[in-house]
């Protein structure tokens, strides 16, 4: 499709609000000015309403997620640390690998693809294993996994002295959440998913106790020392120079969030998406890839039907239609396509990408999808 209708239903970037886009456009600060302090003050303020930090501290970080994951590990684990990773899919698996430059006795958990860790499962490999820290991925992006037992888990490793690490790159934004309550150690998010604003900036939390952990490492890294960090963010600026003009975009998809849509509602639009999704996908016998348990609201993940090849699929959606999904990736590459239910999610968003769906597979051959009334479907979840 020519020109510049198209619509960004990937597992990220996502498309930002047109405020976000003008923002970037804004001119150019002092980054050690009042200017600048201000629009970082109004960035952590939303980032603590997004995901229910009353307490510990907030950071917007100027790099991919996967720089908030490695600021995570450098700061919390230490050599002697005993860790246990619980892998169940592609960013599970790069979490483990950045834990393992930290710490030397890294043992990672395999579960099956498709499903999440569950307070059962760390239990009983806490307590037969014995540890010090634990990572799991809140949202596995490669599979459309979900761990609800977030709070339960978090809850546990806190009354055990246990640090939790979790990977919420794209979870944040798109669930209610409550850290402080929980008991979440640290916490990293990204911005250019259910936050829909653009990539390059992370954003991390870190609990009281997690502090403590952090202060007592002998050796932190240069860029990622967030006890720097820390020091200059008692006069809302940033150690080294961060990239201001995403600050600028991401101040304004918060408030567009916080200001225009609403928390609440924002919320329930990705829950209202997932479902229309969901139940559009099983009409048109599509295969959903995790078990009901563990199904994301925010990626949606489905196994491609016999014959239907990914590239094809998400080239015939793009061309024909302007939608950008994207195929599996990982061990999970060739046999599942995923849709990104992320930020500005909407029924005529949800729709077109339905369509665009069910046109696409009847066009290369997969023709149960014929009779499904989309609308209809997307109506009913949205209250329309």
């Amino acid at each position: 499709m020519d020109g510049q209708d198209w619509i960004l239903m990937l597992p990220g970037p996502t498309d930002v609000p047109e405020a976000a886009y003008r923002a970037m456009t804004s001119r150019m600060i002092n980054h050690r000015d009042e200017g600048f302090r201000q629009v970082h003050r109004e960035v952590l303020d939303g980032i603590r309403k997004v995901i229910g930090a009353e307490s510990g501290d907030v950071f917007v970080l100027t790099c991919s997620s996967t720089g908030g994951i490695e600021a995570a590990v450098a700061n919390l684990l230490d050599r002697n640390d005993r860790v246990i990773s619980f892998v169940n899919g592609l960013f599970a698996e790069r979490m483990t690998e950045a834990a393992r430059y930290y710490s030397d006795k890294v043992e990672v958990i395999e579960l099956p693809l498709g499903t999440a860790p569950t307070l059962e499962q760390v239990k009983r490999e806490v307590e037969g294993k014995g540890a010090d820290a634990v990572l799991l991925v809140h949202n596995e992006t490669s599979t459309g996994a979900y761990c609800s037992d977030v709070p339960a888990i978090a809850e546990y490793c806190r009354r055990n002295g246990i640090a939790l690490i979790v990977d919420g790159v794209t979870s944040i934004g798109g669930y209610p959440m409550g850290l402080s309550r929980w008991g979440v150690t640290c916490f990293v998010g990204g911005t250019q998913k259910c936050l829909a604003a653009p990539p390059g900036l992370a954003v991390l939390y870190i609990s009281e106790e997690g502090w403590e952990r952090v202060v007592r490492k002998q050796r932190r890294p240069h860029y990622f020392d967030l006890v720097t960090h820390r020091e200059f963010m008692k006069r809302w600026e940033t150690p080294f120079t961060p990239a201001v003009s995403l600050f600028f975009a991401l101040r304004a998809s918060l408030q567009h969030i916080l200001e225009v849509v609403g928390l609440e509602r924002w919320f329930r639009n990705h829950a209202a998406g997932a479902g229309a999704f969901y139940e559009a996908l099983e009409r048109m016998g599509i295969e959903v890839f995790p078990a009901p348990e563990f199904r994301s609201r925010t990626l949606i993940a489905g196994r491609l039907p016999a014959g239907i090849e990914d590239a094809k699929l998400t080239r015939t959606m793009k061309e024909r239609y302007g939608v950008h999904i994207a195929g599996g990736m990982g061990k999970t590459k060739g046999k599942i396509f995923r849709i990104g239910n992320m930020g500005m999610v909407s029924p005529e968003r949800v729709t077109r990408t339905l369509e665009a769906l069910k046109g696409s597979l009847n066009e290369l051959g997969f023709r149960t999808a014929d009779s499904v009334d989309v609308r209809s479907v997307v109506e009913r979840h949205f209250g329309r």
